[in-house]
């Protein structure tokens, strides 16, 4: 039974395509990568114990990193464009590991903030954008699972992770590990891009779900170049995606560093504290996964307003959130609609742009994202540090991400795409 069930998923999903080995190395770096963003929260009380440094100014380096990110998210696109994902995450892999090491060796707030907000800054960039469309560029058809299956790892990542981390630190100090974490994440990357492959091209195979019966033209994508860039530049789309990863990621940066010192300063716990974001990057694998699928199937536009609704509405629960019960249902009514929010992007550009390089695109998409990643980042800390509580920022978080719903409705139809090429 168990040997034809596996047959009839391999018939139908067509696992022994080299798709598939892309997907799960795109997986792996992801995990790593969204690790160290994600785990913030868990961060903030031992540094302060550590230096005696404000929520204020330890949010600061958190702010740096998504300001770095931001900045140079579409240089990071670009790049990848130009010589290809797997040479710019090798690049990635270096200040990652770079990063990590002077991050755990810190002794002052400066250092601090140039080894994690600079150096891994850069380094997220190189790991978020150019892999991603990479991954995109091996399906012709099936987007929306393969997608799915690679943002899946955004939550594991972290729901592994995060009580890993949070007890690692209370045993071992929080430097060590740092250090620790740095050395085998990195040559678990680098061992991962030995098996990368950019595009089917490079690998001398077809797309996944290309048919006989489709042009030999759409074998390969399009090259880039700046006139189809320019084209896509002047889609209304464009701009209002870069605007809605804003407030998105404002919305959810204030929970993603706040969440943790919010329970703590209610007296639970840090490792059960910590349970918090667990909690969310395990309930967001649902809709990670399926946003994609059902995006792709039915249209992006609606899955992104739900994501956007569902998080602005879950926030407000925090405003009387004092038990851990009440955390952690925070927790799953929140994580939901986080997962779904960002990760059916990459389908849409495909449904708008089709098979154009989305390195650039996603670059700049991301640019915004690494923006409201800084400014909701700060916030917490500085409304902590002023008025001793954190309910103006979690007016901040809620309006942000309803603010962002309304401009979803702004974007135009899935239907077709919004740009003709010439040939």
């Amino acid at each position: 039974m168990p040997t034809s069930l596996i047959k009839r998923i391999d018939e139908k999903y067509h696992l022994r395509h080299f798709a598939w080995v892309i997907v799960i190395i795109a997986s792996i770096i992801q995990m790593v990568g969204s690790t160290i963003r994600n785990v913030f929260g868990v961060m903030v009380d031992p540094m302060s114990q550590t230096f005696g440094w404000s929520q204020g100014q330890i949010g600061l380096g958190y702010a740096i990193a998504a300001l770095c990110t931001a900045l140079f998210s579409p240089v990071a696109g670009i790049i990848g464009d130009l010589i290809g994902a797997r040479k710019t995450m090798a690049i990635g892999t270096v200040l990652f590991l770079v990063g990590m090491i002077w991050t755990a060796t810190a002794s002052s707030v400066i250092e601090f903030y140039v080894a994690y907000g600079i150096v891994l800054g850069i380094a997220q960039s190189i790991y978020l954008v150019p892999i991603v469309p990479a991954v995109v560029s091996w399906f012709k058809r099936g987007t929306g699972i393969g997608t799915g299956a690679m943002m899946v790892a955004w939550s594991i990542g972290p729901a592994l992770s995060i009580q890993a981390l949070a007890i690692c630190f209370e045993y071992f100090g929080w430097q060590n590990t740092f250090l620790i974490f740095g050395i085998l994440g990195s040559i678990i990357i680098a061992i991962c891009l030995l098996f990368f492959y950019d595009s089917p091209e490079k690998k001398s195979t077809l797309p996944y779900g290309w048919l006989s019966t489709d042009k030999k033209s759409e074998m390969k994508g399009i090259p880039w170049n700046p006139k189809g860039q320019r084209l896509i530049f002047k889609t209304d789309s464009f701009w209002h995606l870069i605007n809605i990863h804003f407030w998105g990621c404002v919305g959810h940066a204030v929970i993603l560093v706040a969440v943790i010192p919010m329970a703590v300063n209610q007296g639970i716990s840090l490792v059960a504290a910590s349970g918090v974001l667990s909690i969310i990057a395990i309930a967001s694998i649902f809709s990670r996964f399926a946003a994609p699928i059902i995006g792709d199937k039915y249209g992006s536009k609606p899955i992104i307003f739900l994501s956007f609704l569902g998080q602005g509405l879950s926030v407000l629960l925090l405003l009387n959130a004092n038990t851990i019960f009440d955390f952690y249902l925070f927790a799953v009514l929140f994580g939901l609609p986080y997962g779904g929010e960002g990760t059916v992007v990459p389908i849409i550009n495909k449904q708008y742009y089709g098979r154009f390089p989305m390195g650039t695109t996603y670059g700049w998409q991301l640019f915004g994202a690494g923006i409201g990643m800084a400014i909701g980042g700060v916030i917490p800390g500085i409304v902590f540090d002023i008025t001793g509580g954190y309910v103006f920022a979690i007016w901040v978080s809620a309006l942000s991400s309803l603010w962002g719903a309304l401009i979803v409705l702004m974007l135009s139809s899935t239907k077709e795409m919004i740009v003709e090429y010439s040939t």
